[in-house]
């Protein structure tokens, strides 16, 4: 054999390159990485010149790279193979990278919910100024029932699915104004909210576009069963207060089962553009 003393071994060479002995054994094993000499008792030894190489092979590592895709390349090596392998993994990169600011804006937009519910007025009318918002609707003309209308949500769900158009908030019910009677009200339409830049990704033109304003709201932390009552009390204050509302209540949830008890404990809130006379 060569010269020992001009070859690390196993446990220097470890050392020097961060890693424990096991993994070099292990790519040894594998075929990915071998040492420069393996003598006739089996010790392995490794070249000063097989620092970089490694080096190289945790870079692949580091950004992901599966091993036996590492196998492969260095198997086929060539400057091109390695442009293929690198510029494969950038894409998985950018769709993670893509997946995870989404993933921090649904947190962000999480957080902001559950603070505006866990300061809301329950059972209060307020007037509040809310933002421009950007609507992906599906109109409804089914029965009041709930089965329908659990039905109707999952249709609309798929729906802003196949658009490839996400969303951090529930779904939405929109509640025509002269459908709320003493007997109850009606849907005409589901909603979710999207982000501008979401919607112009996906290309869909059809969405629609609250220019947001002035709004009578009302909290309520009982799920949807008294919708129809808060419907008609936010008309009365209208009336009382000489108000005049556009033609739309708009129904979200706040609180769902992610903070609340249950269905028939999330907070629901309803609102209702102030509009001109």
């Amino acid at each position: 054999m060569r010269n020992s003393k001009n070859y690390f071994t196993t446990g220097e060479f470890a050392k020097i390159c961060g890693v424990k002995k096991q993994t070099l054994f292990h790519y040894d094993d594998i075929g990915i990485f071998k040492p420069a000499i393996t003598d006739e008792h089996g010790y392995r030894y490794y070249s000063y010149t097989q620092i970089e190489t490694f080096s190289v092979l945790m870079a692949l590592r580091d950004l992901r790279v599966p091993l036996k895709d590492i196998k492969e390349h260095m198997e086929h090596r060539s400057p091109q193979a390695l442009i293929d392998l690198l510029e494969a993994r950038r894409s998985e990169i950018d769709q993670m990278i893509s997946q995870l600011q989404w993933s921090k804006k649904f947190i962000d937009t999480k957080i902001e919910l559950t603070k505006e519910g866990l300061h809301a007025p329950i059972g209060v009318i307020v007037t509040e100024t809310l933002p421009d918002e950007y609507h992906i609707t599906t109109s409804y003309m089914g029965p009041d029932d709930e089965k329908a209308i659990a039905e109707a949500v999952s249709d609309h769900l798929n729906f802003r699915q196949e658009l490839g158009v996400p969303s951090c908030y529930a779904i939405g019910g929109i509640i025509p104004v002269d459908s709320v009677t003493e007997n109850g009200y009606k849907y005409s339409r589901f909603y979710s909210v999207v982000d501008k830049e979401d919607l112009e990704a996906s290309g869909y033109t059809d969405a629609v576009f609250d220019g947001g304003g002035q709004y009578l709201c009302i909290y309520d932390d009982h799920g949807y069963r008294n919708v129809r009552d808060n419907c008609r009390k936010l008309l009365q204050h209208a009336a009382d207060n000489d108000m005049h509302l556009a033609s739309d209540f708009y129904e979200e949830v706040i609180l769902d089962d992610l903070s609340v008890g249950g269905y028939y404990d999330y907070l629901v809130k309803l609102s209702v553009r102030i509009g001109k006379p």
